[in-house]
């Protein structure tokens, strides 16, 4: 068991209440940090002291609220750990401006045990921390559509990698045509440099020795062919 601070105020209606729980979270407070007490149908004063058990507030401060409570007035309740930074000053100064109503408490503010917080995530507070978090007069969705980017584009055929659609290296691809030379006009380098046919009419020769012979193949008694 830990220790924490718990601070909690009266508000006239649930709306109210809403409002203040609100503000805390903008200032920082994540939202398993803040727990609003209201009457339900059915609730009894038995029922709302356990749900502000739940919220860690004490029993003597149940006591005081839960009448009212009953009544139709709603309770925020704010466990001050380390974050935000400051939390108990940033907590009390939020609630002096909100309108709460007086109780019959010396005192609003309880440091009390509470249970270690074993979060099944480092990201409990923000589990999808790419993700737009609306506060509650924001429309949720995608951030995508919040900023008006499209998720998919049509796709477009193109020939060239290059912005622009130039091609690097000639003209690109030319279809329906058939060539024998890669230069420009159909000419062969073996024309422009020496007379040297591309193929040979030569009858082919079953040895790389000028004149034929075989000796390796001699001398073993291998057969050429």
């Amino acid at each position: 068991m830990t220790k924490t601070t718990v601070i909690t105020r009266l508000y006239a209606d649930e709306a109210s209440a809403r409002g203040v729980r609100e503000r805390l979270y903008r200032e920082g407070f994540p939202r398993h940090t803040l727990s609003l007490v209201s009457a339900a149908e059915g609730d009894t004063e038995e029922t709302l002291k356990a749900k502000m058990e739940r919220a860690l507030v004490p029993a003597e401060a149940a006591e005081a609220y839960a009448t009212r409570i009953a009544e139709g007035a709603s309770l925020v309740a704010v466990r001050a750990t380390y974050k935000p930074l400051g939390a108990v000053r940033i907590a009390n100064e939020t609630f002096a401006s909100s309108g709460a109503l007086p109780v019959n408490l010396p005192s609003e503010s309880f440091r009390v045990k509470a249970p270690r917080d074993h979060a099944p995530s480092v990201l409990k507070d923000h589990p999808r921390f790419l993700t737009m978090h609306p506060r509650s007069d924001e429309r949720g969705g995608p951030v995508s559509a919040q900023l008006g980017f499209r998720l998919l584009s049509e796709p477009k055929r193109r020939d060239s990698v290059i912005n622009g659609g130039k091609l690097f290296f000639g003209d690109g691809v030319k279809r329906g045509r058939t060539a024998s030379s890669a230069m420009r006009g159909g000419g062969h380098m073996s024309r422009m440099f020496w007379p040297m046919p591309l193929l040979s009419k030569k009858k082919r020769g079953l040895s790389v020795i000028e004149g034929g012979g075989h000796p390796f193949s001699r001398r073993l008694g291998w057969p050429t062919r």
